[in-house]
């Protein structure tokens, strides 16, 4: 199997849409053999994340990745939803102090979130322990030659944290009670949870914004990898009017780096894009566009290119 890393297509979040996924390979050239899908080019697909949850087709999306990954033709890094998806099964203590013996409550929110994943895989059956298992070997970062590829958030003191407990990016089984108290994460869990999950930055004293459900909300989400856009207004993402942030450097916020220009490529899903898909860095690219499924051929450059951002075409045929 070639496994050059210089043929990477890469794919953002599934979120169990098996025809999203098959459009996908399909388009980019892929073809189902034995089983399995390959590109007669030998090109290989990066997968960025979120394969479970909100679709219907869980098992099926794992299946064919899985496939993939064991015949050489993926690599595949862990997302947020399959980091809960192990707190909610493992037992444990969780952060709402809910005493039903989980890391991550069984609430009627948590379950709702978890619902279609749930029905196909549910608590305690051997088939959910073996995707569990499956979970655990994807790591939280590839850090390739060249190339990065993270769920959400690339900062180099988080990666370096995680690589000190484990150097191969993987979480352990011991690791996910210490991930389940997110108010009062430890640094190997704050690194972990913003790698997966994004940043976010309290604005300044006297600030706040209402979001789409008119709630006030005094913390907000950045775009970690605008490097020219460090102020609130230019780097807030789902902020509904931003001209209610002030419109002043990020500098005094110590949690937030925003990545260099001079580092390597990276790319990541989970951010829920409205619109196009576009380049809005030359070495930094969010692939996660709900309404245009998207991903991106790269074969080496260090500057990446608009005609590696590949649109798939909708509605993608079953």
């Amino acid at each position: 199997m070639h496994t050059d890393p210089l043929m990477l297509d890469i794919i953002p979040d599934i979120h169990a849409d098996i025809e999203r996924l098959i459009g996908t390979l399909s388009h980019l050239g892929y073809r189902e053999t034995d089983q399995c899908w390959t590109h007669p080019e030998g090109r290989i697909a990066a997968f960025l994340g979120d394969f479970i949850d909100i679709g219907k087709n869980n098992a099926a999306v794992i299946s064919l990745v899985r496939a993939m990954e064991q015949s050489g033709n993926a690599i595949a890094i862990m997302g947020n939803h399959e980091l809960n998806a192990m707190l909610y099964h493992e037992g444990g203590r969780n952060s709402e102090g809910i005493p039903d013996g989980f890391m991550r409550a069984h609430s009627p929110k948590n379950t709702a979130q978890h619902e279609t994943f749930l029905k196909e895989y549910p608590v305690g059956a051997p088939e959910t322990r073996d995707v569990l298992d499956w979970f655990l070997t994807l790591p939280v970062f590839l850090d390739l030659p060249g190339i990065r590829l993270i769920h959400a958030y690339w900062d180099s003191t988080h990666i370096d944290a995680i690589r000190r407990r484990n150097a191969d990016g993987r979480l352990r089984r011991d690791d996910l009670q210490e991930l389940a108290f997110e108010n009062e994460a430890t640094a190997f869990a704050a690194a972990v949870l913003s790698s997966l999950k994004g940043p976010e930055a309290m604005l300044p004293n006297g600030h706040s914004f209402e979001d789409i459900k008119g709630h006030s909300r005094t913390a907000v989400r950045l775009k970690w990898w605008h490097a020219d856009g460090q102020t609130w207004r230019a780097a807030a993402l789902s902020v509904p009017n931003p001209d209610e942030l002030p419109d002043t450097p990020i500098t005094e916020n110590r949690h937030i780096t925003f990545y260099g220009t001079e580092q390597k490529p990276v790319f990541f899903g989970h951010y829920k894009m409205p619109g196009e898909p576009e380049l809005s860095a030359g070495n930094a690219l969010c692939l996660d566009y709900p309404q245009q499924p998207c991903a991106y051929r790269w074969n080496g450059e260090s500057e990446l290119k608009a005609a590696g951002l590949i649109l798939i075409p909708t509605p993608i045929p079953a």
